[in-house]
């Protein structure tokens, strides 16, 4: 699934809508930000690339009924192996074993009524011919560890695809592996007369410890569209990225859309055609920062952090926290010399944990 969305800030709505039955109320300000928003943290394993084709199943009844979104409480996981690590190269049509070796480190027991299961996003897209759910194969107690091995089957056009799961519990609760709420299998399917290597970003990929690969780069005869998937150093955490551009023989051009998709992975678009992107000498998508969405901190907790930092780096800077559906503070004193806007930008940086880059990705 994609969502699309127009250039503007997205950050604080992710915050504001988990924390909507708090009550909050009040008026704070906002700064005009662009960002987008994940539908999903990233997961246990290296950051992966979504991909879309054709169905191959449709979902039984049982699996509809675990497709349920709420996570369990008392069940969690932690991940430990498995096979054909992400960006595997395999032919089209071959047949392998993808095996999973997952630790309880919950306080409850495994049954064989726990389910590893198709995630609802990939039973619409491509599923390697990955069966709809697979049982528990045995009771796995607290700190042991259980393997699945599932037979897949790589598609015949090359390309590169993406299978999620999920673990569910006898309630039809997911169960997290490491905080994250799917586990993967990505792999590469390439042409035996015309090999393919792992996708590699272009330079300046990886900065302060956040690492971004470009996995898709499409031109036609409207836009150019780019995907790319990013990794933080804490991976418990979502990412999302400021400012994306294409840069056109150095030339700049905005996004005009852009949106989330699974595990950290973006799309965006740009308008710029098929023949702009052939004449070109070079083409690079630019991001220009990273902020953090589901930081650890309340968001009152880290705008005080915050506030406490930067009235020292910025004498004169002053702001009252209060987090409400309309920001995280107000009252804003903006010190001499810096506007409103500039303090705003300053101010929610600091909250939101950003991490400037920029990270180039070389297309072309």
């Amino acid at each position: 699934m994609k969502i699309i969305f127009a250039r503007r800030h997205l950050t604080l709505g992710i915050i504001i809508f988990s924390l909507l039955m708090n009550g909050c109320s009040g008026e704070n300000q906002i700064p005009n930000t662009a960002s987008v928003s994940p539908t999903t943290l990233p997961s246990a394993t290296s950051t992966p690339p979504p991909t879309v084709s054709t169905p191959k199943k449709a979902p039984t009844s049982t699996m509809l009924a675990l497709q349920t979104n709420i996570v369990s409480a008392s069940d969690n996981a932690s991940f430990v192996s498995e096979t054909y690590p992400d960006n595997s190269v395999l032919k089209p049509g071959e047949n392998f074993i993808k095996t999973f070796e997952i630790k309880n480190i919950s306080s409850t027991t495994w049954t064989t009524s726990y389910a590893l299961a198709l995630d609802q996003a990939s039973q619409e897209n491509e599923t390697l011919d990955s069966p709809m759910q697979i049982k528990f194969p045995q009771e796995t107690p607290p700190g042991g560890k259980i393997v699945f091995q599932l037979s897949l089957v790589a598609p015949v056009t090359p390309g590169t695809y993406i299978v999620y799961w999920v673990l569910k519990n006898d309630r039809g609760e997911t169960i997290p592996v490491d905080g994250i709420n799917n586990i993967w299998a990505k792999i590469l399917v390439c042409d035996p007369k015309q090999p393919c290597n792992p996708p590699v970003a272009g330079g300046g990929a990886v900065s302060n410890g956040v690492s971004v690969t470009l996995i898709k780069f499409t031109s036609g005869a409207q836009s150019t569209v780019a995907s790319f998937c990013m990794t933080l150093p804490n991976r418990n955490y979502g990412p999302t990225p400021g400012t994306v551009s294409l840069l056109l023989d150095q030339q700049t051009i905005l996004a005009s859309t852009g949106g989330s998709l699974e595990a950290g992975c973006f799309e965006f678009e740009f308008p710029v055609v098929a023949t702009q992107i052939q004449q070109a000498k070079t083409v690079a998508v630019s991001i220009s920062q990273v902020r953090i969405i589901g930081g650890p901190n309340y968001p009152d907790e880290a705008c005080q952090a915050a506030r406490l930092t930067l009235m020292t780096q910025y004498p004169g800077l002053d702001f009252q926290c209060h987090f409400t559906m309309a920001g995280y503070y107000s009252n804003l004193q903006a010190p001499s010399g810096m506007t409103s806007e500039q303090a705003n930008q300053i101010i929610y940086d600091a909250i939101e944990g950003a991490i400037n880059g920029p990270w180039v990705l070389t297309a072309q």
